[in-house]
């Protein structure tokens, strides 16, 4: 055998790119989430399996394009970024109101990518509360259900 001994694995790039060796690792059942008895669902070992036999060696490159269009596609409608250079830092939940590294300090419409969100969030907007008086004789509503079985609030005068 050539080579030296202890070296048989990943070999080095050819190409001057550096990155640190990452291997993707999933084991054949894994949690799917809970089911309505409270127990764990499991995925189906045979779904694994067919996974493997249609991409082939190709399987770890599928599912880390997945793996990175999820986070991107979540990074973009859920969360707002500053200037810091390293990806983990650089995204922030909405909850977050600036970022302690950098300082940055996100708008509203960075922080909250709806207009619902964004007048939710409002400082200087009042809360919106249901309507407990009749607008036209200031009688107390009462909840009664409409045909349809839904709520509603109905005057007793009007």
């Amino acid at each position: 055998m050539a080579g030296k001994k202890g070296r048989s694995g990943r070999k080095a790039r050819g190409d001057g790119k550096k990155m640190r060796a990452v291997n993707l690792y999933i084991p054949m059942k894994e949690s799917y989430g809970w089911n309505q008895e409270g127990k764990i669902d499991w995925i189906p070992e045979t779904w694994f399996l067919q996974f493997k036999k249609i991409f082939g060696s190709r399987w770890q490159e599928e599912v880390r394009k997945m793996i990175d269009h999820r986070t991107s596609e979540y990074e973009r409608t859920h969360m707002w970024q500053c200037s810091c250079e390293n990806r983990l830092f650089k995204w922030h939940r909405k909850q977050e109101a600036n970022c302690n590294r950098c300082g940055y300090e996100a708008y509203d419409y960075e922080r909250y990518k709806s207009k619902q969100e964004r007048r939710i969030h409002a400082r200087n907007e009042p809360s919106q509360r249901a309507l407990s008086l009749c607008p036209n004789c200031k009688n107390p509503l009462t909840l009664e259900m409409d045909l349809h079985g839904r709520k509603v609030m109905r005057c007793m005068k009007c």
